[in-house]
């Protein structure tokens, strides 16, 4: 059973946070600009496959060291619903993040930016709140505007800690997102992204579709509400997600 926790949280926090602006999964080259503050925090409903819940909280502050610098924290609170009958519930492993817009958007070429995340093992792991061990994160990412719609992408690389699980694995990782103006206010989010499985035994990679809206309260606030679908049995089966962002 620890075993599969330690896979559960690690997937999780592979597809789920390392976020771009919510609720993307995929990674956006924008950065918040020197002396900008946001908050970010969201709250999903994940069901797996074989009848395990989790719910999770997850609140990231950012804040941007020059125009071009920002770092962030993922911290997220992990509520288990395991088949077993134990809920297990607590913070999970937090994840510190460095993004650098390397390049601004021109005429034909698009942002581009690299990102690097430090997941930490703070989680409980014998509760299935952690990996039990540290990984380290490295993205490439690009965005382009076209008219009305934004499409963003990212590939990464994960070197995963193995002291808790040897058949445990480096990872590579992408995603592809479509950020689509319906209105003013009101925007369409889809993507597609996934990996490969970290434990080596198994045979299907996660892969998952998100499609989602935000809506624009004000400059400064943005609510957004998305659904997520498994495309392999590695994945969540579905995970509905709530959010906000804001920026002081």
């Amino acid at each position: 059973m620890k075993r599969y926790a330690c896979l559960f949280v690690l997937i999780s926090m592979i597809v789920a946070p390392a976020l771009a602006y919510r609720p993307f999964g995929t990674e956006d080259a924008g950065v918040a600009g020197q002396g900008i503050i946001q908050f970010e925090g969201s709250w999903d409903y994940l069901r797996w496959s074989d009848g395990k819940i989790e719910r999770n909280l997850l609140w990231v502050p950012i804040y941007g060291l020059t125009d071009n610098l920002e770092v962030s924290a993922e911290i997220p609170y992990l509520f288990h619903a395991n088949t077993d009958g134990t809920s297990p519930n607590g913070v999970g492993d937090i994840n510190l993040v460095v993004k650098d817009l390397m390049a601004v958007e021109g005429e034909w070429r698009p942002a581009l930016a690299v990102k690097g995340v430090v997941k930490l093992d703070n989680g409980d792991f014998g509760q299935g709140l952690g990996s039990g061990d540290k990984d380290y994160s490295l993205y490439v990412v690009a965005s382009k505007t076209f008219g009305r719609s934004i499409v963003h992408s990212h590939l990464g690389y994960s070197w995963i800690g193995k002291n808790s699980n040897a058949n445990l694995r480096d990872i590579p990782l992408f995603a592809l997102g479509l950020d689509c103006g319906l209105t003013d206010r009101l925007r369409l989010i889809a993507e597609i992204n996934g990996n490969r499985h970290p434990d080596s035994t198994q045979a299907e990679d996660p892969r998952s579709a998100l499609l989602g809206f935000t809506y624009k309260i004000s400059e400064k606030l943005i609510f957004d509400l998305a659904g997520k679908w498994g495309l392999s049995a590695a994945s969540p089966a579905w995970d509905a997600a709530f959010g906000f962002s804001v920026t002081l």
